[in-house]
């Protein structure tokens, strides 16, 4: 049943990604529709309440429905293990909550589209140079590389590659004979401050799946080494970046300088984790203006 927001409604929604039961929420405008609507995800260990609902009300209040969804293994979605990033699989569930809304009435499914920051920001850059259903894109301070060196540092190993990559092997052994999976903190003791903060700053609701851990195979490098390539393949389909002024993510300005037109770039003050908290006005204004000019209202 859909819920009254003050403006618009919303009400649960679930579908299924290779089997698995993908949960989220659905936000919808008043009236009838059909709507153009943006699939919102999160980051690497994000869930559905971190800033998406804000997100999606504002987009609501345009005339622009938004799905904000659980990746596998996180928050309410199905999934195991709990709290594994599965690279390739939130690709599946991104495609799959596309699929999603295109069966759902209320909904213009020429007029879908994505919104991904950080690690969902990878997402959305690599799948919408391929998926002609997506017809506009936002990254929004998006992971570009994820090389062995990257995600070693990422994991908390810094420069320390080989040391890495040999516990990450003797975690993968140990798991194929029945062990369990190892956690690691998803706020590392130290060097881990932004984050730290960002955490500290969420509500209880925000905060009710939130499990503080990560399995050590999240940090897991892949073949997605480098979007890049998968940026030059966006066009004809608009993207915009919004970019933090002090993010540390390599590739970003890059990946933006790659992508063909149509393509704009929002920069906005602070950190990789400002657009969450004191840049978040600013992210909402690029986000919302963005959407309503390539998928109109």
């Amino acid at each position: 049943m859909a819920a009254t927001i003050g403006y618009g409604k919303k009400r649960p929604a679930a579908f299924l990604s290779d089997g698995l039961t993908i949960r989220g929420v659905l936000h919808l405008p008043d009236g009838g529709g059909p709507f153009p609507i943006v699939v919102l995800g999160h980051g690497l260990s994000g869930l559905k309440e971190w800033t998406l609902p804000e997100i999606a009300q504002a987009l609501v209040q345009i005339g622009i429905a938004g799905l904000c969804f659980d990746y596998r293994n996180f928050g309410d979605s199905d999934g195991k293990p709990r709290e594994e990033v599965a690279h390739y699989g939130r690709l599946q569930d991104w495609q799959d909550a596309i699929s999603y809304t295109t069966s759902l009435p209320e909904i213009d499914s020429n007029r879908i589209g994505v919104w991904g920051t950080s690690l969902g920001g990878r997402d959305v850059l690599a799948i919408a140079g391929f998926d002609r259903r997506i017809k506009s894109v936002v990254a929004q301070a998006p992971l570009i590389k994820w090389s062995p060196s990257s995600a070693a540092r990422a994991g908390g190993y810094g420069d320390d590659v080989e040391r890495f990559q040999q516990d990450l092997g003797e975690d993968r052994k140990n798991r194929t004979l029945g062990h369990e999976p190892r956690y690691v903190p998803f706020v590392r003791p130290s060097g881990d401050d932004v984050k730290d903060a960002f955490i500290k700053q969420l509500n209880e609701a925000e905060t009710r799946n939130y499990k503080g851990r990560v399995t050590f195979q999240t940090y897991q490098p892949t073949t997605l080494v480098d979007v890049t390539p998968f940026v030059e393949l966006l066009a004809p389909t608009p993207v915009l970046f919004i970019l933090a002024e002090q993010d540390a993510l390599a590739g970003q300005k890059e990946a933006y300088h790659a992508a063909k037109q149509p393509k704009s770039l929002v920069t906005i003050p602070g950190n990789h984790f400002s657009p969450y908290m004191t840049s978040k006005p600013q992210s909402i204004k690029a986000t919302t203006e963005w959407f309503s000019e390539t998928l109109g209202s």
